[in-house]
């Protein structure tokens, strides 16, 4: 592929930006992913992921080798300065909802090369490193101008789309001049992660947040031998000294002794609650890192930056293949609120965890104390973020939401004469109307269904007819059934647009799709 054919430019390949190509290339799109590295930062950052990304990984071909290098995501306990537990937060029990473990650990580097070299199969696809953005003009037909940092040379390129994903001081951002609003919270903190070379050092098994107000501090198990462990920075405190290895292990000293473990990376950062005003300036866009900020509290950093791709990428195919751009619009209609209510989500918890006064902290312990005791302190993670509510997702007369409309479509794992496999990989992608199996679509749905480009599949418990999809355990059905529907129409994303109790219904929210797919909300 030569520089001008590039029908889409990604500014950064960390996580989100490499993702982002892997998906736009298996949709056939043109992309060329930049970096200013000449490689992956070879150091630990983000550590833990959930189903969701994994299906995204599943998606482009790349679930089974990230797979191999995952660890299991343990559960997450607050606890108070004397070890009483204040609140927990479990996964799903199996069978899982999308077929892979709902959080995982990793390591970053590992899952940087793993996505890079799943890159090389298409051949749509170039990635240049050591190349960096030092230009952008006119974002509506954006003029980049690109510095090959290895050979001096400077070159542009004229794409019809940009995305920047050059993270938390993203020069795609400032050249657009988009500013980031401030949703007040701004919390030093160290991060240290360190590698177990004795198998029986006392610590924890599930991941700790401490609430104690004298520090409060973080304790996670990583992949393998990684443990990680987060302190707050004192207001009097010198990153710089508390960043001193004699400090740390002084830190580390309640759980490890020098003996016990090797010390692999350590950094102070500024923990930052922030979201860009725009995501999107013409045909230059903007995510992870690069458009919003969330403290590490619920692990959401990175898995949110990738579920930015995975939203933006199947709009901008559809953008490059019909010449429409309508649906782009939606980019930011969606996620922008939806990051708000995470961020806000997060927050909160943060400032659970960051409260240094003792009487405040003493009273929120009380109260968290007195949920566990009639058992409202033990959540499911996933539990705790909204739906999509606005862009592409379905609404009833009255305006209200359709019920699962903007939560993620379930994926059983589905039998068949192909044997066992995730019900994604037994479609084709794109739209999909999934039919519980003892609804017989009228030959009006199916009709509908085919002007608008989505592919029908009823799914049973059991094979009765050769159309049906058999889903291994029930966990499609009883999701649709607890909501009185029997059928999801889901998006190229797994979105659910919207579902239906019938027949009618279901013609209905096709109806509805249709109408929305020629002009697409923006809010």
């Amino acid at each position: 592929m030569t520089h001008d054919e590039a029908d889409v430019v990604v500014v950064g390949l960390g996580p989100v930006g490499i993702t982002l190509c892997n998906l736009l290339a298996a949709a056939g799109v043109r992309v060329e992913g930049i970096d200013a590295a000449d490689d992956v930062y070879a150091l630990p950052r983000a550590i833990g992921m959930d189903h969701e990304v994994m299906r995204i990984f599943q998606n482009i071909g790349a679930a089974e080798a990230v797979a191999a290098a995952t660890g299991h995501y343990r559960p997450s306990e607050y606890r108070s300065a004397d070890g009483t537990l204040l609140r927990r937060f479990d996964s799903p029990a199996e069978p899982y909802p999308l077929a892979w473990p709902p959080y995982l650990t990793f390591l970053q580097p590992d899952l940087e090369r793993a996505l890079r070299a799943n890159g090389k199969k298409f051949p749509h696809l170039t990635l240049r490193t050591a190349t960096e953005l030092v230009g952008l003009e006119n974002p509506d037909r954006p003029i980049l101008t690109l510095h090959d940092k290895a050979s001096g040379e400077r070159t542009r390129r004229a794409p019809r789309y940009v995305v920047g994903c050059d993270g938390a001081n993203s020069f795609t951002r400032r050249g657009l001049g988009v500013a980031l609003e401030d949703l007040d919270f701004d919390e030093p903190w160290l991060v240290v992660d360190m590698i177990l070379e004795d198998q029986l050092a006392p610590l924890p098994e599930t991941n700790v947040q401490f609430c104690d107000p004298a520090r409060p501090h973080t304790y996670v198990c990583g992949p393998d031998q990684l443990r990680r462990w987060e302190f707050m920075i004192l207001p009097y405190e010198d990153p710089a000294e508390v960043n001193r290895p004699e400090r740390i292990w002084q830190l580390l000293s309640p759980w490890l002794r020098p003996d016990q473990a090797r010390l692999w990376r350590s950094a102070t950062y500024n923990f930052h609650a922030l979201v860009a005003e725009q995501w999107r300036v013409g045909s230059v866009f903007l995510a992870g890192d690069a458009c919003h900020m969330t403290p590490p509290f619920l692990a959401q950093g990175m898995v949110q930056g990738i579920k930015d791709a995975a939203n933006l990428a199947w709009k901008l195919a559809h953008a490059i293949g019909s010449g429409s751009e309508h649906l782009l619009g939606t980019y930011q209609a969606e996620r922008r609120p939806f990051m708000r209510e995470v961020i806000d989500i997060t927050k909160r918890l943060g400032q659970f965890i960051c409260e240094r006064d003792p009487d405040k902290a003493h009273a929120r312990d009380a109260e968290m104390a007195a949920a566990m005791r009639t058992g409202q302190g033990v959540q499911i993670r996933q539990n705790l973020f909204p739906p999509i509510r606005h862009g592409l997702v379905a609404s009833n007369i009255d305006g209200s939401p359709s019920p699962r409309a903007g939560e993620p479509c379930p994926q059983p794992w589905i039998i068949g004469p192909f044997g066992r496999k995730r019900l994604d990989d037994a479609l084709p992608p794109g739209f999909q109307l999934l039919i519980a199996g003892d609804m017989d679509p009228s030959p009006t749905l199916l009709d509908k269904a085919r002007q608008v480009g989505i592919a029908v599949h009823r799914v049973a418990q059991e094979k009765s007819c050769p159309s049906l999809l058999v889903e291994e355990d029930r966990v499609l059905v009883d999701w649709l059934t607890a909501k009185g529907a029997r059928a999801a129409l889901v998006r190229p994303d797994h979105v659910v647009f919207g579902t239906a109790a019938d027949t009618r219904g279901t013609e209905q929210l096709v109806c509805q799709l249709q109408m929305m797919l020629v002009a697409a909300p923006d809010k």
